[in-house]
C-alpha cells in the first residue's frame, strides 16, 4: 500500500458497491460505464464511416532498439 493511501481494491470489488475504508463502509461504483462506452464506440464509428474522423500523419516514428533509447517499464503491484 502506499504510504498516506487509505487502501487498494480492484474492479470487481468496486463493482458490489460498497467497500471498507478505515473501517467504515463506502458507496462505490466501477470506474468506467459499460453503456457510456459503447454509446461512446458507436459515436466514433459513425465518424469514421462518414469519413469525419482523422488520424494526423505521425509526427515521429516509435524508438526501436537500434536508437538505443530503452522505455521504462511499469511496476506491477498486487491488489489484496
Amino acid at each position: 500500500m502506499i504510504p498516506g493511501s487509505p487502501g487498494e481494491v480492484n474492479d470487481a470489488r468496486l463493482k458490489t458497491g460498497k467497500i471498507a475504508v478505515r473501517g467504515k463502509e463506502v458507496p462505490t461504483g466501477g470506474r468506467s460505464s459499460y453503456p457510456k462506452v459503447v454509446q461512446i464506440v458507436n459515436l466514433i464509428k459513425e465518424w469514421i464511416q462518414r469519413g469525419e474522423f482523422l488520424l494526423p500523419q505521425p509526427v515521429a516514428p516509435i524508438p526501436g532498439p537500434a536508437t538505443g533509447y530503452a522505455f521504462k517499464s511499469l511496476k506491477e503491484r498486487p491488489v489484496e
